[in-house]
């Protein structure tokens, strides 16, 4: 394995680096032309259920389902237990100590369709690091979800998630107000870029130039440049916001690690939201249809097939996620200085990152408890522990960090 600067300053800028190729195909901005309407949600619910059944229909054997509380999970299951009236259903849901627990929610849910139901506990990101980073062999640490993975291997080959149905059907509500809030009726593609970005703000810091050592070069504007195409159209802005979502983290970030855990376990990995015909129609669905503005509301079409299916459903925005601040206290932070402040830290002896910023930012989160520093400081960490895990191979990937 090579170093590449571009993908090491893409990922510790924007988590992700679009220059590699897709594993699913770009949309455009005609993708996005409202020829398409379904008040009843009929069309949509009949989609996803054709998109599963195709994918299903050969084999009768066990289906092991992510199951946070959230919309698109529990939607998922509920559709599987209606194509499958007597099919064996697992849910498995996560829970980060110290975390929102949202197990309690996911086993009614599970109960509600006579799915089995396991709960698995999240381990930390910062000891397991190796392994998180070993399964897409990238500086990168949001993987820490093949723990559901693992524990679905032990039950099906089979195993359906949620993803795409915020990049298609309009799910990320808390950063559409933002964007439609910084946004001025004749606002430039650049100054939509930048304030697209800053509705991403904890991928990257105010001072992100100086991240940088010597071997990797940074300039704003070749970051700018790969989002031009999305904001330099005639689309409604929150259209723009979509095309670049789902260009983005969706294309180069979701699916690439969805699929990476899938191929390190062996498992036949399902999403009905990325089944082509049903990206086709929901992201050529009228916007009204997606996002209500007024009430800040967002995959009005899923939640309006969920309402009909009486599938219970929390509210807000969760997933699998850990409790960073909890993590770095408990673990991180004195795994960073082991191996960040070590005189032999590869990422600062090759020119890769900037030490003197380094210093500045862990006085940063010690004193102002900054959450955009902190996951900075995680991906940095990644950085290192990818360097040493396949640049010099001294680190083994089942090491468990202390």
């Amino acid at each position: 394995m090579k170093l590449n600067s571009v993908s090491i300053r893409n990922i510790l800028s924007i988590r992700y680096n679009p220059t590699e190729k897709p594993q699913l195909s770009p949309v455009t901005s005609k993708n996005f032309n409202e020829t398409q309407t379904d008040p009843s949600g009929l069309k949509t619910k009949t989609l996803l259920k054709n998109a599963l059944k195709n994918k299903l229909k050969t084999s009768n054997e066990p289906i092991a389902v992510s199951l946070s509380s959230g919309i698109d999970s529990t939607l998922c299951l509920s559709l599987l237990r209606e194509i499958f009236p007597d099919r064996e259903l697992i849910g498995i849901c996560g829970v980060f100590e110290n975390g929102f627990d949202e197990s309690k929610q996911a086993s009614k849910i599970a109960k509600k369709f006579n799915a089995k139901f396991k709960t698995v506990k999240m381990p930390s990101i910062y000891q397991t690091m190796p392994k998180l980073i070993s399964i897409t062999k990238k500086p990168k640490w949001n993987t820490y979800t093949h723990i559901i993975a693992k524990e679905a291997k032990k039950y099906s080959d089979i195993y359906v998630a949620g993803d795409g149905a915020d990049e298609v059907f309009g799910g990320y509500t808390f950063r559409y107000s933002k964007f439609l809030d910084l946004c001025k009726p004749k606002s430039s593609w650049k100054t939509k870029v930048k304030n697209y970005l800053e509705c991403h703000n904890r991928d990257w810091v105010t001072d992100q130039k100086l991240i940088f050592g010597k071997n990797i070069s940074f300039e704003w504007n070749d970051v700018f440049n790969y989002f031009k195409p999305y904001f330099s159209n005639n689309l409604h802005p929150l259209q723009q916001v979509m095309l670049a979502d789902f260009n983005g983290k969706l294309l180069y970030d979701f699916i690439p690690t969805s699929k990476s855990i899938c191929n390190y376990y062996h498992l036949n990995g399902i999403s009905p939201f990325v089944n082509n015909s049903v990206i086709k129609f929901g992201l050529s669905l009228n916007l009204n249809e997606k996002y209500d503005e007024k009430i800040q509301k967002g995959k009005l079409i899923l939640r309006k097939i969920a309402s009909q299916m009486n599938t219970k459903h929390i509210d807000e925005k969760r997933g699998f996620s850990p409790e960073l601040w909890f993590d770095w206290k408990q673990n991180g932070k004195k795994i960073f200085e082991k191996y960040i402040f070590d005189k032999d830290c590869k990422i600062i002896q090759k020119g890769l990152i900037n030490s003197k910023w380094i210093s500045k930012s862990f006085e940063t989160i010690e004193n102002d408890g900054s959450v955009r520093y902190l996951t900075r400081l995680t991906s940095i960490l990644a950085l290192e522990v990818w360097y040493r895990t396949f640049i010099s191979k001294e680190m083994n990937v089942d090491e468990k960090l202390k």
